[in-house]
């Protein structure tokens, strides 16, 4: 199954088996994460993986998951270095999902081990073959229904309606799901809600989450065989809105 189906199977796993991945598996996800596309290019960014296959790490954190391994994301610290970070990481997950491994994006962890120069560790992901069933049923994702996340300005067609529903299941911390969307038959404009406790630790989660729903966007809009463009419009930038903040319009044409 390729990326686009893995958007509808996929859930988070929390429970693992400590049986080692074999290393040509291990070398295949670091190769393709090293292929996948970003938000922000000016970013400079790292992945490694850490083994836990002994459980010899001292993993730390308020949401940490006990795992034979993890994904660890290093990023400089730049402007929208978060929502680059989950727009690059979930294609991986996906890829991984295909392979046979659960994953669990992991907010406020710390996983050991030195930072390279210029980086911060952005972000982890616990993963390794699943106690549990690997994949679920799209109809059991608790997320809020499309009529709930969009206000539709046009009769939108069947390649648009797909597009949000593979946006729609995208993952957030703590299932916040923070996007709302305006659409339209060729463009959908995107927006990120306001935090009720907006600390630093909440609004990096938000991001993260954003991008990873912007990946999905962009995943689903390549396997409809739609151009995307995503575009920062000034416009839209300078306005000011009650519930949430511009984030950014996707162009969509086929």
């Amino acid at each position: 199954m390729n990326l686009y189906q893995m958007i509808f199977k996929r859930r988070s796993i929390r429970k693992f088996k400590y049986e080692a991945v074999p290393e040509q598996l291990l070398k295949d996800i670091l190769a393709f994460a090293g292929c996948v596309a970003t938000l922000c290019p000016e970013i400079s960014i790292k992945m490694e993986i850490k083994e836990n296959i002994e459980k010899d790490l001292h993993v730390k954190g308020l949401w940490k998951v006990e795992a034979p391994y993890y994904l660890v994301f290093y990023s400089e610290e730049k402007e929208g270095y978060m929502m680059n970070a989950g727009y690059v990481l979930e294609p991986v997950l996906l890829y991984m999902t295909g392979k046979g491994l659960g994953t669990c994006y992991l907010g406020s962890t710390r996983i050991p081990g030195a930072e390279p120069a210029g980086m911060k560790a952005a972000i982890a992901v616990a993963f390794g073959y699943p106690k549990s069933l690997l994949y679920r049923d799209p109809a059991t994702a608790k997320r809020l229904r499309l009529k709930e996340l969009c206000v539709f300005k046009d009769e939108i067609g069947e390649p648009v309606k797909n597009i949000l529903k593979a946006v729609r299941l995208a993952p957030s911390a703590m299932n916040t799901q923070p996007w709302r969307f305006i659409v339209y038959h060729d463009r959908i404009y995107i927006f990120s809600c306001k935090e009720f406790l907006p600390s630093q630790t909440m609004v990096a989660m938000r991001d993260l989450s954003m991008g990873i729903m912007l990946s999905h966007l962009s995943i689903a809009a390549e396997e409809l065989w739609l151009n995307l463009k995503i575009e920062v419009e000034a416009q839209m930038v300078k306005k000011s809105y009650k519930s949430g903040a511009y984030v950014a319009t996707a162009f969509l044409l086929e």
